[in-house]
């Protein structure tokens, strides 16, 4: 769309015109954590058959959704992110740069202790590893979704309560934010400040993207599928530090 390509924009951690970032707020000693089921809230059901609702009404695609606190560069940043297997999931690089403690805690609200993470080079996004098992994973996308097609948005605004936003891909554009200079898949499911590293999944249950930016109401941007698979494919791809001005 013409207007994205006159907005002014930086590092996603940076600047509120990308409404998907972070949050950063002062240092403050984590909160106790009440390992309880939270309301999910949805724009509007999910109709996957992949999604049937199974452990305390949750959906496999939502259990697979994890919540990330990033304490460290003198605040404390909020985030979202998903698993892609048993210990191993995909959030982005602005969420863990700079973490000096990385928090990660389940849809029902139990901590995952982080064995390492990884920040990727090519694009906005990181890698992290986990000591315990993930509840649930989700299945990787064979290619990036056609213009037109609908996707759903799955994570933490805000850092509240797990929350699902349905959109369609509107294209392809240049990184509104400079993270790579490969083609961003532009979405129109909402997102806000939390959502990034959410996973953008298309009606067959299948992650097509990694939301990690917006540029206003119903503009957002996730790294396609084929990025990430590239990025999954290339060790060398990795940073194993992430800096607070990243």
């Amino acid at each position: 769309m013409p207007r994205l390509l006159r907005a002014v924009v930086t590092t996603a951690c940076l600047i509120s015109t990308v409404s998907a970032c972070a949050d950063l707020a002062p240092v403050a000693p984590p909160e106790p954590r009440v390992a309880t089921v939270q309301a999910v809230t949805r724009s509007m059901p999910l109709d996957l058959e992949a999604a049937a609702p199974t452990l305390e009404g949750f959906t496999e695609l939502e259990r697979a959704a994890l919540r990330i606190r990033n304490i460290g560069c003198g605040g404390v940043r909020t985030g979202s992110g998903f698993a892609i297997g048993d210990h191993l999931l995909v959030t982005n690089r602005h969420v863990v740069a700079g973490a000096t403690t990385l928090e990660v805690s389940t849809f029902d609200g139990r901590d995952i202790d982080v064995r390492t993470s990884g920040a990727a080079t090519m694009a906005d996004l990181a890698i992290v590893r986990t000591v315990e098992r993930l509840p649930a994973w989700i299945t990787l996308a064979p290619g990036n979704p056609e213009v037109g097609q609908t996707v759903t948005a799955i994570g933490y605004p805000l850092g509240g309560p797990l929350t699902t936003t349905d959109g369609r891909v509107l294209g392809y554009r240049p990184d509104p934010v400079a993270k790579s200079t490969l083609p961003m898949l532009l979405n129109s499911a909402p997102v806000e400040h939390g959502s990034s590293g959410s996973p953008l999944v298309d009606i067959t249950g299948e992650l097509v993207g990694v939301i990690y930016a917006s540029t206003g109401p119903g503009n957002s941007y996730a790294v396609p599928i084929a990025v990430l698979q590239d990025v999954l494919d290339q060790p060398q791809a990795f940073a194993a530090k992430t800096d607070c001005d990243d």
